[in-house]
């Protein structure tokens, strides 16, 4: 469906300005839209995962590593697809009022594409570079969004999500260096047309949700206060959007309808899109490349 077609079907949730705000802008931040049953029950399921991950001691396909994790002290950068180590995160998807707002922006028909959970530690968790998310995983339209939920109070000395206004309706950026490697974020010759300043920071309450379109240029500070920002991602898109690319955080859900029903046809846009590497052999996180521990997928 076009953003025209979407804004002319009912509200479940979200206000027609919301849904408006987020086609003008490329993002929206909700406010305390998910209930505190469901907080809880998540933060236990992080805790456990963070519990679990005292005993690994290299990053592997499920936890990416801070460089001074240990046992006695876990630091974690994520935890990829979620959704497969615990429950709690595909009946939260699922089952939630989330499942609802997704559809006010993307249609009545939402597929789950991937998830993973980024944390930035307390003092000194790292910074994500301005980037788009439409390298990583192009799609045959442009109805791919990120859901991210903030766990527990997100202020800006957290280094919350911060996106540009707009960007989605312009160029995708090549996320490769002038020597073909990839980078995961975009290039310093192309900096000075994303208009930095311009960034709003989406910092607020435990509880709320951040969606953002796969072509909006974002990225985040580093965290250098006392208070870790578990960030619980979710990407989604309606179900005519299909992926040209192999799915690097593989799921037993990917491709899974949340909400509606699946597509009998794929919406096709027109144009040229550059690929990404090819990653069928395994990646840890953004954080890994963009801080070049080794080649990695967003």
């Amino acid at each position: 469906m076009t953003p025209e077609e979407i804004l002319s079907t009912p509200a479940r949730i979200l206000s027609q300005a919301e849904r408006e705000a987020y086609f003008d802008k490329g993002y929206l931040l909700v406010e305390r839209a998910v209930e505190q049953e469901w907080l809880e029950a998540l933060r236990r399921s992080v805790d456990a995962l963070v519990e679990r991950s005292r005993s690994v001691t290299r990053s592997d396909s499920v936890f990416d590593l801070e460089a001074d994790h240990s046992a006695d002290t876990p630091r974690l950068r994520r935890v990829s697809s979620p959704c497969d180590e615990d429950p709690a995160f595909w009946q939260f998807l699922i089952r939630s009022r989330v499942g609802e707002i997704l559809q006010d922006v993307l249609g009545p028909d939402v597929k789950f594409y991937q998830s993973k959970l980024n944390f930035k530690w307390a003092h000194g968790g790292a910074e994500v570079k301005w980037h788009q998310d439409a390298p990583f995983f192009p799609h045959t339209n442009d109805a791919v969004l990120t859901c991210g939920l903030y766990l527990h109070d997100c202020d800006l000395d957290q280094g919350p999500l911060a996106v540009i206004p707009g960007s989605h309706k312009g160029p995708v950026f090549s996320h490769y260096r002038e020597d073909g490697s990839w980078s995961g974020d975009i290039q310093p010759t192309d900096l000075p047309q994303v208009h930095a300043g311009a960034a709003e920071y989406l910092h607020g309450p435990a509880g709320s949700i951040t969606l953002h379109n796969y072509r909006a240029v974002h990225g985040s500070k580093p965290n250098n206060s006392p208070r870790g920002r578990p960030l619980l991602l979710n990407v989604v898109s309606a179900a005519d959007a299909m992926p040209f690319t192999f799915n690097p955080l593989r799921s037993q859900y990917a491709q899974q309808i949340i909400r509606g029903r699946p597509a009998r046809e794929a919406h096709l846009l027109g144009g040229r899109r550059e690929l990404p590497p090819d990653w069928s052999g395994g990646y840890t996180s953004i954080f890994a490349t963009q801080q070049s521990d080794k080649p990695a997928a967003e």
